[in-house]
């Protein structure tokens, strides 16, 4: 997990803000909260490589991690 970021960032295209996931610097996705009640997720491609591999319950702890951290502020 240590490789992972988390970041909470407002963007000037949107009007909420947004949590950043990256892995080792490189971003993997992006949650943001269109409404009070919808959040979405965006992943990115990954620059070098054809796909993202991670282990499936260190995908989703970070996942959650982010939608937390961007829930409580």
């Amino acid at each position: 997990m240590e490789k992972f970021s988390i970041t909470i960032a407002s963007l000037p295209d949107r009007e909420r803000l947004v949590a950043e996931i990256s892995y080792e610097g490189v971003q993997w996705a992006e949650i943001s909260e269109e409404t009070e009640d919808e959040l979405i997720i965006q992943f990115y491609s990954h620059p070098r490589e054809k796909y993202w591999e991670f282990e499936f319950e260190e995908a989703v702890k970070i996942l959650e991690q982010a939608k937390n951290e961007l829930l409580e502020l």
